[in-house]
């Protein structure tokens, strides 16, 4: 079964509609997928209210230690959909300026190891 989407430019964030294309590989959808996840605000999608990550309510709010943060991380990128695990993560948490930036890789369910990088400030 081939898992393609459109693809989505790393840089901007936007679909190139001058360049329309699909992601090239299953590995390159699932990344694309967990980037997406991550990078939209829990009830910012105007579609779906219950879809999104709970940035400002469990990562970067007052008293919120690096290890729950990185937990919610962890649990967003393990329940999308062809991510099979996790076999590397790194981050830095700073909580005085709300920032929160993480890089891991995925093991997906079509055997490719990707490595993605997602920075986070308010």
């Amino acid at each position: 079964m081939a898992l393609h989407d459109i693809y989505i430019d790393p840089v901007s964030g936007d679909i190139d509609l001058d360049d329309f294309r699909l992601t090239s590989s299953e590995g390159e959808a699932i990344a694309q997928k967990v980037k997406v996840r991550l990078l939209t605000f829990y009830s910012e999608w105007i579609l779906n209210k219950s879809a999104g990550t709970y940035w400002f309510e469990r990562v970067l709010r007052k008293g919120v230690t690096k290890y729950n943060a990185d937990q919610e991380v962890r649990k967003r990128v393990l329940e999308t959909e062809g991510v099979r695990a996790l076999s590397s993560f790194a981050s830095d948490f700073d909580e005085g300026k709300r920032t929160y930036e993480c890089s891991f890789a995925i093991t997906t369910d079509f055997d490719e190891e990707i490595t993605i990088t997602v920075p986070l400030g308010v």
